[in-house]
């Protein structure tokens, strides 16, 4: 079973609520919900039981239409799926719960019942829609999930004292040596070309085989555009037509998400729908331009300027390199051999838009335009987060690390708002003062 983050905080919610509240686990389709919560319920609890609300009998759902007796509840509940009562302190998951808002609703019962845990799983984007007629406990919590980032990554394939190490020489500003370096990037390349997707990770781990790899990717590719149509036809947005756009924008390293190429503006109510959806969805990361980067960046947020990203790079390299499964794997090798030259840089931002969200910083870009000497000028830096009450700046290189001038420019505007500036890059560890030069294998260690 795959080592996630998310065990430890799953662990944390069970210590401190002690039965008191429900943890609703939100994220995309096919990054391990499930697998974490039974993984959970196995380790854990003294027993525990998954009803995954997709492919239950209607006797089931029907059994959560009233809990004003809570035991007879309980009893219909455990007649209908066909199994013993659990046990005092045992877990009940409820999987794909958007498809019975009344066991959401009786959350806020069961909790004050006190004899079962309760985790949900589910897509966000069904679990809005409908809650419209049912009252929202305040017994529930939620918990944000993510494909596999790096550190994860190299925990799967039995590099824990990598990911140490490398954690150990961000903490220490220590650069490895040439060589070391190279096996390092070599690694993270590795990761660029198969994701995050735990089924995935577990093929590559298994076989080693990249025809499997992208087989299974493309089964979730394919899963994902056809939840995006159903999202379209559904509500009147135009999501999937946004989801094609993104790679052709990465790919002309666009300032921003061109809005125009949909036929639509930015403030229309179409498009403006359509960006609601997507991000409940999880497929993409949206990172929003912020009109003063000097702290509060939601307050400032342009809801007219954005970047878009796919929620697992792995995907991403599939989407964009992989015309077919028989050529992939030639894509992987050059990806991860470093012989891929064309347009690498979109995955190296897109990856690093990622490794950030995982880390639960919300990234935000900013652009601006200054005059000097009569000539206007243009800046942009491609990431902006806040950390320990300060402003960390991070501009996203593949190849030319010499360029700093957005950066140099930024921290003039801004000079005591700004704490430690990064350049990420292909380069091993390097400082300059206040400026870090970080290879893209530590960007995970940005704690």
């Amino acid at each position: 079973m795959l080592k996630r983050k998310i065990y430890n905080k799953l662990l944390k919610w069970k210590e401190e609520s002690n039965a008191t509240s429900a943890l609703l686990i939100e994220g995309a389709r096919r990054i391990g919900k499930t697998a974490i919560s039974e993984l959970f319920g196995a380790n854990e609890f003294p027993m525990f039981k998954t009803i995954d609300f997709s492919v239950v009998s209607s006797d089931v759902i029907g059994c959560f239409n009233d809990v004003s007796k809570i035991d007879v509840f309980f009893e219909r509940l455990f007649l209908s799926l066909g199994i013993n009562a659990l046990p005092k302190g045992s877990l009940l998951i409820f999987d794909e719960v958007q498809f019975c808002p009344k066991a959401r609703q009786a959350i806020k019962t069961l909790v004050a019942d006190g004899r079962y845990y309760y985790l949900e799983t589910g897509s966000l984007v069904s679990i809005k829609e409908n809650t419209s007629d049912i009252l929202i406990p305040s017994e529930e919590e939620n918990i944000q999930m993510y494909p596999m980032d790096y550190e994860e990554f190299l925990w799967a394939c039995g590099l824990e004292y990598e990911a140490q190490t490398i954690m150990d020489h961000f903490s220490n500003k220590k650069p490895f040596d040439n060589n070391t370096h190279r096996i390092l990037m070599q690694n993270f390349r590795t990761y660029l070309a198969v994701g995050g997707m735990p089924k995935v990770v577990q093929t590559y781990l298994d076989t080693h085989d990249f025809y499997a790899v992208e087989k299974e990717k493309a089964k979730i590719i394919k899963l994902y555009e056809e939840d995006l149509r159903k999202i379209d036809n559904k509500f009147g947005t135009i999501c999937y037509i946004v989801w094609k756009q993104i790679p052709l924008m990465l790919s002309k390293h666009s300032t921003r998400f061109i809005v125009s190429s949909t036929n639509e503006r930015a403030d229309s109510v179409l498009f403006l729908n359509t960006m609601e959806k997507l991000i409940e969805s999880k497929m993409v990361l949206s990172v929003y331009r912020c009109n003063d980067p000097s702290g509060g960046y939601a307050l400032t947020k342009d809801t007219s300027a954005f970047k878009l990203y796919f929620n697992d790079v792995g995907l991403f390299t599939s989407i964009v390199y992989s015309n077919s499964t028989n050529g992939s794997d030639d894509v992987y090798q050059r990806i991860i051999f470093d012989k891929l030259k064309t347009n690498e840089g979109m995955l190296f931002e897109n990856v690093s838009a990622q490794m950030l969200v995982a880390n639960s910083y919300e990234p935000y870009y900013y652009s601006w335009e200054q005059t000097i000497n009569d000539v206007k000028r243009k800046y942009e830096v491609d990431f902006i987060i806040y950390n320990k009450g300060k402003t960390i700046p991070l501009e996203v290189k593949s190849r030319n690390v010499s360029s700093k001038e957005s950066l140099n420019e930024f921290r003039k505007k801004y000079v005591n708002k700004i704490g430690v500036k990064y350049i990420v890059s292909i380069k091993t560890l390097s400082c300059e003062d206040d400026l870090v030069y970080l290879p893209y294998y530590m960007l995970f260690a940005i704690k």
